[in-house]
């Protein structure tokens, strides 16, 4: 296995939190999550919990806030072991948010939500209030607070989980893939609050860049076991160490937009001219779309739109600017008003059944969408539900699993599989009726890089027409040539991928900046680029030796080995792109060498 440089040191000035020791754990189906994890987090430390799908992170911080009892070793918070007795207590001053908001958030309302938790920590209802009425405004839903909960955004569900959790003021508060889903305004107020949080965050993402900028301490798990400790700045620029946990988000660092954008464009022709060679008219055709939600509140606002046969398009916005439900409207599961027509044919409010069988969605949780005992099953549920014969449908199932990668998987339970994995097999489900057109929404929310990078790869291969809703920008460059921009639940803006990519007025229109990663991510590729090597290098050293009564003083030359941390640069991109040598500046390196003196040495007279 390969070492990084320097392991780190916990700052001694803080105090010893949580002290977990040989923590193990199996789940009723056999599968060990966790195999002796020793681990100690100090007060106000910033420590980013990384590793694949799969490795035992969730699983972890639900045994650390006391959710899973463990089965084998010790926990001790604040010096006291985490038991039965000690529970109550340490779930009032560890709070973990958690990935879902829907599965954090209970109340009528948002007030009382937030309030649960300082109720029971027995504050008066004045202080509750003041509690609660400050952290609803730290996260930006003061307007919202009598809402409903599930009336709410994606994003406003989730911040008004955690403002759940900051008006509690836990000791220690973790975070499980904290922006997963979130428009980029949305994660700077994430981001923002974190940056300013008065105690210990332990937080699991797969979001490097976003751990990058609050994180100085990284735990790599895999496999149930933490395989490595260190400065977080040490990982992001170790590449053999995130190639070797699926961490490996450097893929995203591709400079050449030009040729991304040719690239895509050729693939929307070839879907044009191959799949829908013979269409005539459009595949979707909007006119003067709208819709309610039941409490009257606008959520589509005469919505336009043309999509031909083979386009691939994006969707972007914040959230609750109206993306999910578009969706909903197009796939004809709500009472939209408006006119509606899907490759010609009218498609009545309600009434999507003439949708289904041409169109496929991947929801953003798939365990949504998975609901067979196997994954054979859950592929061969949409053809049978049209009556296509069982030699057909194993045919559409066996091609499909190929498609996604996953041909040996057919016995496989699908609950049981990694997020990686669960979210190609619901890929593969709707890719076994052949769609006229692909929906994908989020399709890369809770992906490690090594899963998003496999999920680009067969993206880019399938031949339909595309429908992507994303904040993921990487995806929308690489796998769109049109983007449209929602907002308040209207298409505002329609034009070219590359054209919104270079847009700098967004945030005039909705407040979003897609680009706010940039800097960050431009550190990391540079770190990334100060390669360390073992290569030779001759030194000259002024040695002082005693041959008899007389000393001598006369340089000594020889060559070795060690690695060296450099800069370099590339006269042009065709160079770096084909492999390239790196000579050192300079032939002859002067530094100390210790003992040196004390080897043998022989010289010739």
């Amino acid at each position: 296995m390969h070492q990084l440089a320097q392991p780190i040191s916990s700052v001694q000035g803080d105090a010893l939190l949580l002290d977990a020791r040989g923590l193990g754990y199996v789940y009723p189906d056999g599968t060990r999550a966790l195999d002796g994890i020793d681990l100690q987090i100090r007060a106000k430390e910033r420590i980013a919990l990384v590793g694949h799908n799969g490795s035992g992170k969730t699983t972890l911080v639900k045994q650390l806030c006391g959710l899973l009892q463990t089965q084998q070793g010790q926990i001790e918070f604040r010096g006291k072991q985490l038991d039965a007795e000690q529970l109550q207590r340490v779930r009032l001053e560890i709070g973990l948010l958690f990935q879902d908001p829907d599965d954090q958030l209970f109340g009528h309302n948002i007030y009382e939500d937030v309030a649960f938790g300082p109720r029971n920590q027995g504050l008066d209802e004045d202080a509750v209030e003041r509690v609660v009425r400050k952290a609803v405004s730290d996260v930006g839903l003061t307007e919202l607070l009598f809402k409903p909960p599930h009336a709410l955004s994606y994003g406003q569900k989730k911040r008004a989980a955690l403002a759940g959790l900051l008006a509690m003021q836990p000791e220690l508060l973790i975070l499980d893939e904290p922006t997963a889903n979130l428009d980029p305004l949305q994660e700077q107020i994430f981001l923002d609050l974190l940056k300013n949080y008065p105690g210990t965050l332990l937080l699991i993402s797969h979001d490097l860049i976003f751990l990058y900028e609050l994180c100085e301490r990284v735990l790599v798990l895999d496999g149930g076991r933490v395989h490595h400790d260190y400065r977080l700045k040490e990982l992001v620029e170790h590449r053999p160490s995130l190639r070797e946990h699926g961490l490996d988000f450097s893929f995203r660092f591709a400079e050449d937009t030009e040729a991304e954008q040719q690239s895509v464009s050729a693939a929307t022709s070839r879907n044009q001219e191959t799949t829908f060679a013979t269409a005539k008219t459009s595949l979707i055709d909007l006119k003067s779309v709208c819709y309610s939600y039941p409490d009257g509140t606008p959520a589509l606002r005469g919505v336009d739109l043309r999509i031909e046969p083979g386009e691939r398009v994006a969707i972007v916005g914040e959230n609750g600017a109206g993306k999910s439900t578009l969706l909903m409207a197009l796939l004809g599961l709500i009472p939209f008003r408006g006119d509606y027509r899907f490759a010609g044919q009218r498609v009545s409010p309600g009434k999507g059944r003439p949708v289904w069988q041409q169109t496929g969605m991947v929801f953003q949780d798939s365990a949504d969408q998975l609901v067979c005992p196997s994954c054979y099953d859950e592929v061969a549920f949409a053809p049978r539900q049209f009556g296509i014969g069982e030699e057909e449908v194993r045919k559409l199932v066996d091609s499909a699993l190929k498609m996604v990668k996953l041909d040996d998987f057919a016995a496989r339970i699908p609950l049981h599989l990694s997020g990686g994995e669960r979210k190609r097999l619901a890929l593969a489900s709707v890719l076994s009726l052949k769609p006229q057109l692909l929906i994908l929404d989020e399709p890369t929310a809770g992906l490690d890089p090594q899963g998003e990078e496999l999920l680009l790869e067969i993206l880019q291969g399938i031949d339909a027409t595309l429908l992507l809703v994303s904040h993921d920008i990487f995806f929308v460059r690489r796998l769109t040539e049109r983007t449209l921009v929602m907002h308040n639940g209207q298409i505002s803006l329609d034009y070219m991928t590359k054209d919104f990519i270079a847009d700098k007025n967004l945030t005039s229109l909705n407040g979003l900046d897609y680009t706010y990663r940039d800097h960050c991510a431009l550190q990391i590729r540079q770190l990334q680029h100060q390669h360390e090597h073992a290569h030779p290098h001759k030194h000259r050293h002024e040695h002082t030796h005693q041959h008899g009564e007389t000393n001598h003083s006369h340089p000594h030359e020889h060559e070795h080995e060690h690695p060296h941390r450099y800069r370099h640069v590339h006269a042009d991109k065709k160079s770096h792109a084909s492999g390239h040598e790196h000579t050192s500046q300079h032939e002859y390196h002067d530094h100390p060498h210790p003992g040196h003196n004390d080897e043998e040495h022989r010289h010739p007279h």
